[in-house]
């Protein structure tokens, strides 16, 4: 790809492009290749299941019934959405698992926002876990903003994943839980690199849903 073509296109999409259709030396291909390890690893997705275990295990006093309840939470708040996205990237509606096209995300986050709100609902008949409803009211608020941002802006669902994961847990078991922050760090570097997000993408993310995420924990005494 010549360099006139890439500034003929739009953003969104030359965020998204193929790496290997840029010449580039051996260091910037290693980097380029730690930083979609990272991004893989780090996905939203990735981090649920441990985010959600712990959030379910928290001053539980039951912890058969809490894993129980995890599962269900990991349902609507993962599986089912991935499981949507999968279909879609399967049937051409969506170009991809990590939804590149701006355009085509809509439709996700709409679900997702739906995905969630019936597993509150769920976990509220089943007297859940109130950890993991609160987990759930955070992912609806969180989706709900994001959702109205994407009609103008391609904001990072990483960046915005990984904060709301290290405030939580660090709200609910302190300190030891400090370095997730340095996680966030680390998948917000990993977006640029690979060119789907910009700096200012990624770090709005972050911020917003540690706004977010430190209101509703107040709003819900955690």
């Amino acid at each position: 790809m010549n360099s006139r073509r890439l500034t003929q296109m739009p953003k969104e999409d030359a965020a998204g492009l193929q790496l290997g259709e840029f010449d580039m030396t051996d260091s910037e291909s290693l980097r380029l290749r730690i930083a979609r390890h990272v991004s893989n690893v780090l996905a939203p997705f990735s981090i649920s299941l441990p985010l959600v275990t712990l959030v379910a295990l928290y001053h539980s006093a039951d912890p058969r019934y809490a894993l129980a309840c995890a599962f269900i939470t990991l349902f609507f708040l993962s599986l089912g959405p991935l499981l949507y996205i999968a279909i879609g990237v399967h049937t051409g509606r969506l170009s991809d698992l990590e939804i590149t096209r701006r355009s085509e995300r809509m439709g996700p986050y709409l679900f997702s926002i739906s995905s969630a709100t019936v597993g509150l609902f769920v976990l509220q008949t089943l007297h859940g876990p109130y950890n993991l409803m609160t987990l759930l009211i955070i992912t609806i608020a969180s989706g709900i903003v994001m959702l109205f941002i994407t009609l103008w802006w391609k904001i990072s669902v990483h960046a915005s994943s990984m904060a709301s994961a290290a405030t939580l847990l660090t709200a609910m078991y302190g300190s030891v839980m400090l370095p997730l922050f340095l996680l966030l760090i680390l998948v917000s570097w990993s977006r640029v690199v690979l060119r789907r997000h910009t700096v200012a993408q990624v770090t709005f993310g972050a911020l917003l849903s540690i706004l977010l995420t430190t209101l509703i924990l107040k709003l819900r005494g955690l």
